[in-house]
């Protein structure tokens, strides 16, 4: 079952006990390893078992979802919550940005969904060399088109990255400029 998908599941499941916590219009530390300058109505959640992400969200993982990768080390893997007979792909911190972005790809759209690269640039990250990248995909067993749009540096072999994607049109657009906003906040904070 594909991560995101999952993450919509548990905050399902959690019913009236949501694990999402609110987020104030102020400087956040996520992890102890990044800073962002929040604005608007964010909603976060650290999945249990996670080492290196967290979910935020404005009007509801169906119709947005922030990832935070906060510092993922050379050869961990992006869903740190998989099974290991999985071999889920892992980071290396001497992968080129296209490697990357297909690691993304695999968690993205992997087992079958539909994944399209739109574009990959080089991008300033936290003050750091890095990429940026947008993308569009279906994820196995949905009909639903997503738009996402991502960035990412390393540093110290770890990765860096902020994800955002939602369906398509309305959805995407609404919430693109707020998560713009948030990765040109960022900061890197913290010991590796």
């Amino acid at each position: 079952m594909k991560p995101l998908v999952c993450m919509l599941l548990i905050a399902l499941l959690a019913g009236c006990a949501s694990p999402f916590t609110r987020v104030d219009s102020a400087r956040v530390v996520v992890r102890e390893r990044m800073e962002v300058k929040a604005e608007g109505d964010w909603n976060r959640y650290t999945p249990p078992g996670s080492k290196h992400r967290e979910i935020w969200t404005q009007h509801g993982m169906p119709l947005d979802v922030l990832v935070f990768f906060t510092g993922v080390a050379d050869g961990e893997a992006l869903n740190d919550q998989v099974s290991a007979d999985k071999k889920p792909p892992k980071f290396k911190a001497t992968m080129s940005p296209e490697d990357v972005a297909a690691l993304f790809e695999n968690l993205i759209a992997g087992d079958g969904g539909r994944f399209e690269l739109l574009q990959l640039e080089p991008h300033s990250v936290a003050g750091s060399e890095g990429f940026r990248f947008n993308f569009n995909y279906t994820a196995r067993g949905e009909e639903i088109e997503r738009a996402g749009l991502a960035i990412a540096t390393v540093r110290e072999k770890r990765l860096y990255a902020l994800v955002y994607a939602a369906p398509r049109g309305r959805y995407f657009e609404r919430g693109r400029a707020g998560a713009e906003r948030l990765m040109d906040s960022l900061h890197i904070v913290g010991k590796p």
